[in-house]
């Protein structure tokens, strides 16, 4: 991996005390902040982890399908956005699933499917789950820094996220204002990785 973000990344994954096989460098697409998701892969790290979320765009089968095939000729890990149904149909390394206190669609998905790489958005605010984080190999927490995506919301800082880490027995991945100018906070933070879309490719 090369470029400050990815050394990070890099640098995230050799301290992070708990092991998951998520790539420590992962990016996430968006329909309308990513108009070309198989240049961006193409462009992104080997070894880089994608998370492709269509939100039902017209097309995305046949996008998820070339994305798989640059995917994997590049060693890049794919997972689908809360569509395991697409996962299994292109063969993708798992999914990455919507908020969920109980976590019913991760718990299903990994009786069914134990070998994929599954992860979840984390809540928002104080959270308090009670379905089993073991399931997950990944949580993403939300906005660590200052964000533009309108889901975003108010930032929680690297203190907060520290004591997430600190305090859920899961692979905690920082989500949200992740770029050059602030990924170099993370470090030390307890993160196993980090996630970005715009801050993430440059």
């Amino acid at each position: 991996m090369r470029g400050s973000v990815a050394s990070v990344a890099q640098d995230l994954f050799e301290a992070r005390q708990r092991p998951t096989p998520l790539s420590p460098f992962v990016f996430m697409t968006d329909p309308q902040r990513v108009l070309d998701p198989v240049a961006v892969a193409r462009a992104l790290p080997v070894g880089a982890a994608i998370i492709y979320r269509h939100f039902g765009r017209e097309g995305h089968r046949r996008e998820a399908e070339v994305l798989r095939q640059v995917t994997f000729s590049r060693d890049q890990q794919l997972l689908m956005g809360h569509d395991p149904e697409l996962a299994v149909q292109i063969g993708a390394d798992g999914v990455h699933f919507r908020r969920d206190a109980r976590l019913i669609a991760p718990t299903l998905w990994r009786e069914n499917c134990p070998d994929w790489i599954i992860t979840m958005a984390g809540l928002k605010g104080e959270p308090n789950y009670s379905g089993d984080l073991s399931v997950l190999d990944g949580l993403f927490v939300s906005s660590v820094f200052y964000s533009k995506s309108p889901s975003a919301g108010d930032p929680i800082g690297v203190e907060a996220l520290s004591d997430i880490c600190e305090r859920l027995p899961v692979p905690v991945f920082a989500l949200g204002g992740v770029n050059q100018r602030t990924v170099h906070e993370l470090i030390g933070s307890g993160a196993a990785g980090l996630s970005g879309i715009e801050g993430l490719l440059g």
